[in-house]
């Protein structure tokens, strides 16, 4: 019960970020089962509180969602883990298509779990040399820039989008630097994001 005031608590700044009203229920049952997971299989931390959840990860997947690309046919999230922001962005963008590429075969359980409530997705292990249809790729605290490029060279060189959930701008720039070198015409946009329940350094980085 607690858990559940604590949601209802949210939804305001839910509604405020961008997200669907139509979508809470969904996001609801995602969060319940997101929760109760957790403690088996570890999928964010078993240390993590209800609050710590939905603040410091359901909210901040949120952060970027008015920033989203239109005309997204077929997006591909890197390190889904427990499904952030691949699950959260599927139950949002409804007539987009998501795969969710993660290689823990616990984790890709708990994500096939999650077409109890919601379908526009299939689960994937390892991330393929080339994707096959893809419009943007996204990812939240994955891997440096570099890595992530190097990853997905053909959609790269394709001038296919990226959609890259990331923390402090120092660090941000020092990947930068370094996947300059490997990718010579490398252009990024930086945009701050703001939290509005915690004190934290967050940034969308567009790849166009």
């Amino acid at each position: 019960m607690l858990n559940e005031t604590y949601f209802q608590s949210r939804i305001p700044i839910f509604l405020e970020l961008g997200f669907q009203q139509s979508a809470l229920s969904k996001l609801q049952s995602y969060i319940d089962l997101l929760w109760s997971e957790n403690e088996d299989l570890n999928l964010i931390s078993r240390k993590m509180t209800y609050a710590d959840l939905i603040d410091n990860h359901v909210i901040d997947c949120l952060l970027a969602l008015k920033k989203f690309p239109k005309h997204v046919k077929i997006a591909a999230d890197f390190g889904s883990g427990g499904g952030l922001p691949g699950i959260i962005y599927a139950i949002q963008f409804p007539n987009v298509h998501f795969q969710l590429f993660e290689k823990s075969v616990r984790k890709q359980d708990f994500l096939k779990k999650c077409r109890s409530f919601i379908r526009n997705f299939e689960v994937q292990g390892e991330i393929p040399n080339q994707l096959t249809n893809v419009d943007l790729i996204i990812a939240r605290g994955f891997k440096p820039l570099d890595v992530i490029l190097d990853m997905s060279r053909d959609h790269y060189n394709s001038k296919r989008r990226y959609f890259l959930l990331k923390a402090r701008l120092e660090k941000i720039e020092e990947e930068y630097l370094i996947a300059h070198k490997k990718f010579k015409n490398l252009e990024i946009e930086k945009i701050a994001l703001k939290s509005p329940v915690l004190d934290v350094e967050r940034h969308l980085i567009l790849i166009n």
